[in-house]
C-alpha cells in the first residue's frame, strides 16, 4: 500500500465560504520571502508602493492605510463596490511587484499567500489604522509615525 505524499502547499488561509469581495475592511499582512529585509532598499520600497497604488487605481478598490516595513507590508483596504476580491487584488499586486525583482535577483520577493483579518463591525478602523502607522515606531525605525517614508493614507476611512 502506497503512502500518500503530503502536499508541499498548505491549506488556504482564507475562510472557506466567505466572499472576499464583500465591501468591508480587511487588515492584510504580506511577508517577504524567507523574512528577508529586502524593503530596506529605498528604490525597491518606492517601487512596491508605486505598484500598490497603480493596482489600486486599476481596480477602484479602497486602500485606507499602508505601511511597508523592511520585511513585510501591512494594508488596510476595502473592496468597496469594485467587485474585486482581496485575494485577486493581492495576487495581482504580488505578481506584478515580484516579477522584476525575481528577474533581477533570482529569488522570489514574497512568501506564498498572505494573512488577512476581516475587520468586525465592533472594531475601530481608526485604531487599526493607527496601529499600522505606528508599526515603524514600535520597531524603533523612527520616533514618530509621520517620519516614516514608506507608509501613508490613500483613501479616507468612512466612519
Amino acid at each position: 500500500m502506497k503512502k500518500a505524499i503530503p502536499s508541499r502547499r498548505k491549506n488556504s488561509l482564507r475562510l472557506k465560504d466567505f466572499d472576499y469581495a464583500t465591501p468591508r475592511a480587511y487588515f492584510i499582512t504580506i511577508c517577504s520571502y524567507e523574512g528577508k529585509k529586502v524593503f530596506s532598499d529605498k528604490d525597491l520600497a518606492k517601487e512596491i508602493i508605486k505598484c500598490l497604488k497603480e493596482n489600486k487605481e486599476k481596480t477602484n478598490l479602497k486602500i485606507y492605510i499602508y505601511c511597508l516595513m523592511p520585511d513585510h507590508l501591512h494594508i488596510l483596504l476595502n473592496p468597496g463596490d469594485s467587485n474585486v476580491s482581496i485575494s485577486r487584488f493581492i495576487q495581482t499586486f504580488k505578481s506584478q511587484a515580484g516579477f522584476l525583482y525575481k528577474k533581477q535577483n533570482g529569488t522570489p520577493l514574497w512568501q506564498r499567500g498572505f494573512y488577512d483579518h476581516i475587520v468586525r463591525e465592533n472594531e475601530d478602523l481608526i485604531k487599526i489604522a493607527q496601529y499600522i502607522l505606528d508599526n515603524p515606531v514600535r520597531k524603533g525605525l523612527v520616533e514618530i509615525a509621520e517620519q516614516y517614508s514608506y507608509s501613508g493614507v490613500i483613501d479616507e476611512i468612512e466612519v
